[in-house]
């Protein structure tokens, strides 16, 4: 554990990865709630990207190894925020080395990872939460509450649907940066969108929507089927998934996602919750504020950042949290609950593959999934990388 004293201090953070979910999302919530987190160091694999993140949010030190930050007796808890196939064995170095953990989402690669994550963590006496941002989304929170005090009755149909432009890709790209695992081979396309690397839209979008639904329905998810496609010629995974979802309680969910629409389309997201005695919706285009319209057609700039909040969001994960390391009390988001989810979005893989409805009881496919072979290439067969854990950010 490390040498943290006094429960007025601050909580001492270090981030594995600098990619865009950390630059955009997770360094900046941490430098605002500064009052109460103190960021002590930032760990990429690629030098520059991590030296240049710790420069920008006031880390004092920066490394390639992931290692070397974990080592480090004045750090009380790490971010992950690397692609999911490395959250597992980043977790279960953390564990080992006394840190709590707030992993981005999806939670990891398989179920069996999942597992192996939650039972590290509880081993080793640390915190674990997985940050599914949606759920501390004021518009989300708003329509979970209206179901809590019964305003539309027993919820019968959940649909949650997500539709993100090119260019939301392309802009974050630019600033923050997509790792590319071959770039030393050649092959500068970042990892999320090779087959070796991603399982495409259901685990780097619709993940959201899994827990959601669960969320909103308040049961465990019995079957799903799901169709996906690729619709760009020129990528190796899906970038549109549909998938319905029957519960245990009767209840049923359904969601599309789409994240390579054509570059002036907005970023949309539609929630409806049915129930036997009425509707909550959330809708983004009645509050999309900002248009701009040029002989080209017209665009909605950079209106996902203040359609969904993000930046309260994610305050209020990292928050809650803290508190709860602070307070020696349970996360605001129990893991289970990422770890249900993950398994439905891989269920939702598995039944776009086959073509057919598959059945939550069914378990997890053979670990055939990109995660391990991609470890087996990346690190070597003890877990560790020899020239240093993983850190790529997103």
């Amino acid at each position: 554990m490390s040498d943290r004293v006094g429960s007025g201090s601050r909580l001492r953070v270090g981030v594995i990865g600098a990619g865009t979910i950390a630059v955009g999302a997770h360094l900046p919530a941490i430098l605002r709630l500064r009052d109460s987190l103190e960021l002590v160091a930032v760990a990429d694999v690629r030098a520059e990207a991590a030296k240049e993140a710790a420069e920008r949010f006031g880390a004092a030190h920066a490394y390639t190894d992931t290692r070397e930050l974990l080592d480090r007796s004045d750090i009380d808890a790490v971010v992950i925020c690397t692609p999911e196939f490395l959250h597992a064995e980043q977790t279960l170095a953390a564990a080992a080395a006394g840190k709590h953990v707030l992993c981005e989402k999806p939670m990891a690669a398989t179920v069996a990872e999942a597992d192996a994550m939650l039972d590290a963590c509880q081993r080793a006496g640390v915190r674990l939460m997985i940050g599914h941002s949606r759920r501390f989304t004021p518009r989300y929170q708003r329509i979970r509450e209206a179901i809590d005090r019964g305003d539309i009755g027993e919820v019968r149909l959940v649909r949650e649907n997500e539709r993100r432009p090119i260019a939301m890709y392309t802009a974050q790209a630019g600033w923050a940066g997509y790792w590319a695992p071959d770039a030393g081979g050649g092959n500068a396309r970042p990892w999320l969108e090779q087959a070796a690397y991603s399982q495409g839209a259901a685990l780097t979008n619709a993940v959201h929507e899994m827990d959601l639904i669960r969320w909103f329905v308040g049961a465990e998810a019995v079957s799903v089927y799901a169709e996906s496609r690729i619709t760009d010629p020129n990528a190796e995974v899906p970038d549109f998934i549909t998938a319905s979802i029957r519960f245990a309680n009767g209840a049923l969910g359904a969601t599309e996602v789409v994240n390579r629409l054509p570059p002036g389309y907005p970023v949309y997201h539609l929630t409806e919750v049915f129930g036997r005695d009425g509707l909550v919706r959330a809708l983004d285009p009645a509050m999309a504020t900002l248009a701009v319209t040029d002989p080209t057609g017209t665009t909605f700039p950079a209106n996902w950042g203040t359609l969904l909040q993000v930046p309260i969001a994610y305050e209020s994960q990292l928050r809650g949290f803290a508190d709860a390391i602070a307070a020696d009390g349970p996360v605001p988001l129990d893991p289970v609950h990422a770890r249900q989810a993950l398994a439905l979005s891989l269920a939702a893989v598995r039944s776009s593959r086959e073509g057919r409805v598959v059945r939550l009881d069914e378990g997890e496919e053979d670990a055939a999934t990109p995660a391990a072979a991609v470890r087996r290439g990346i690190t070597g067969s003890d877990g560790t990388d020899p020239d240093g854990v993983g850190t790529e950010g997103q």
